[in-house]
């Protein structure tokens, strides 16, 4: 290629055109690495490894039980490779280029049709390996709902991520609307904090914090409440969450029964002693918010 037609093609690119609608310029120079996988995990690249991630779920390519935690490691590219396999796509293995991130927005978007069989990522799934079934409940209050919940935060949630808070809300707090609210800002507050694993499904998976999520070593496994919420449930937590959630406390990140009699075989009833007495803590509905 002569330098007047490389300058052509740069040209091109600056104003954004697709490579597909430049035949005969090289793939170089028609892509850059974007993201590259880790470790490290910049923190500067945090939000975008997370758009990806997103996508990637909306797409059909499961990223794992960390899900959209912002680092781009091993289980993110086995679902970044997955991708490519399904929809062609040629960046070298262990990163991403502007060709593949404007195709999986496409296809995230429904502006490119996904394939009828997405390639397996291989990547071991929460929740005892089971996939959480779609909450079977939508439309305008749902999307109010998770864009507060969003809000909270300060980051967008996958749609796995909502079906799991709003499991483990219904599992874990009585159907007053405040303590769901209040249940649900500390589950948020966690995922946003450095003291406990990234993102909203380690939170909820993590060894001996959620008993209705993971169960005690005498009743393994989530609650039926978690497993099976009625849609009346669903529904209750998704009107707390808009009305309640903005004014929690962004700090609270324990929770515990206020009730000695709902504490069994393999819980610590003597933390219940520990939240009444800590500053700050307060008692809404069944359960005692605050820092232990």
């Amino acid at each position: 290629m002569r330098f007047y037609e490389i300058k052509e093609a740069l040209t091109d690119l600056e104003v954004g055109m697709d490579k597909e609608e430049m035949p005969g310029i090289p793939t170089d120079l028609a892509s850059k690495t974007i993201l590259q996988k880790g470790p490290p995990y910049p923190t500067n690249l945090s939000d975008q490894v997370r758009k990806m991630q997103r996508e990637l779920e909306k797409s059909g390519y499961s990223v794992g039980r960390t899900g959209v935690d912002g680092k781009y490691g091993p289980r993110t590219e086995r679902a970044v490779s997955a991708f490519k396999k399904d929809y062609n796509e040629k960046s070298p293995a262990g990163s991403v280029d502007d060709s593949f991130l404007n195709k999986l927005g496409k296809v995230a978007s429904g502006a490119i049709p996904k394939v009828a069989n997405p390639t397996d990522t291989g990547n071991p799934k929460p929740f005892a390996g089971k996939d959480l079934q779609d909450l079977g409940f939508g439309g305008e209050k749902n999307t109010q709902a998770k864009t507060v919940a969003e809000e909270f935060l300060g980051n967008e949630l996958s749609d796995q991520e909502w079906n799991a808070l709003v499991r483990a809300t219904v599992a874990e707090a009585s159907p007053d609307a405040k303590e769901q609210a209040a249940v649900m800002a500390v589950i948020l507050n966690r995922a946003r904090s450095s003291k406990y694993p990234d993102g909203i499904l380690n939170v909820l998976t993590q060894k001996n914090q959620f008993q209705a999520v993971t169960g005690t070593r005498f009743a393994p496994g989530p609650s039926r409440n978690f497993s099976s919420p009625s849609p009346q449930a669903i529904a209750s937590v998704a009107d707390a969450a808009i009305k309640h959630l903005p004014s929690m406390n962004k700090t609270w990140l324990n929770f515990t029964a206020n009730n000695p009699r709902a504490y069994g075989p393999g819980t610590n009833i003597d933390f219940m002693y520990a939240m009444r007495s800590a500053q700050g803590s307060k008692v809404i509905g069944q359960t005692v918010f605050g820092n232990a």
